[in-house]
């Protein structure tokens, strides 16, 4: 029984010796691959964590673009509307100018032809300069006899749509130029005529202003119509 007491024992020996040089071995190797395991999750976790900062970075980079964007297309509508009621407003103040005077020359009241040029020139320099700032919005308005020389009725249009202008945006003003050219003629020869003035030219003079009102009015049509698309934009 001793002996196989003894067998017994030495087979425990080994077995423990065994086992614990195994736990030995298997523990680090199990306490490395769960660390391993942590650092790889971790890792993921702070990919991820970054993936989402990009994202926000991105989208807010695009939400600042695009109400930058917005900022410029309001202040550019802005803009143009307020050059659309300046060409609307600058326009009606030559009409109504050129009518006061033929009304003060048919009511036999002498005009000064100093005080009519003076006048004149206060109007017609806001009136063109009214036009050239709508130029590249679409409105083409041949206020000077060399102008309309160098660019006949409908080349400039042509230019316009070439500088991205779409047709629908486009109208040439030039006929209203001609009839307030013609106006102003008559209405000057009606001064240096003296008064009264005849019958005659005071009826010329105001078929020349009715050509001005049916021009001037396919003009604010057009004007109302551009201002009026801004608004629905």
């Amino acid at each position: 029984m001793s002996d196989q007491a003894a067998l017994y024992g030495l087979i425990g020996a080994i077995a423990g010796a065994t086992l614990g040089g195994g736990a030995a071995v298997i523990g680090p190797l199990v306490l490395h691959r769960r660390q391993a395991g942590e650092r790889a999750e971790q890792s993921v976790r702070i990919e991820q964590r970054e993936r989402e900062l990009a994202e926000r970075e991105e989208e807010w980079r695009q939400r600042q673009f695009q109400q930058e964007a917005n900022r410029e297309r309001k202040a550019d509508r802005e803009a143009l509307i307020r050059r659309l009621i300046n060409v609307r407003a600058s326009t009606r103040s030559y009409q109504e100018f050129l009518t006061k005077i033929h009304r003060t020359l048919s009511e036999g009241a002498q005009v000064r032809l100093e005080d009519f040029e003076a006048e004149l020139a206060v109007v017609h320099t806001s009136l063109n300069s009214a036009f050239d700032e709508v130029l590249l919005d679409g409105i083409w308005f041949a206020h000077a006899g060399a102008v309309r020389f160098l660019n006949p009725r409908g080349s400039m249009l042509t230019a316009l749509g070439s500088n991205g202008v779409p047709q629908d945006q486009r109208i040439d003003a030039t006929a209203l130029g001609h009839s307030l050219m013609h106006a102003i003629d008559l209405i000057e020869s009606s001064i240096k005529g003296g008064h009264p003035i005849s019958e005659d030219s005071r009826r010329e003079t105001e078929r020349a202003l009715e050509a001005v009102t049916a021009a001037r009015d396919e003009l604010v049509v057009y004007v109302k119509g551009r201002i009026d698309a801004q608004w629905v934009e």
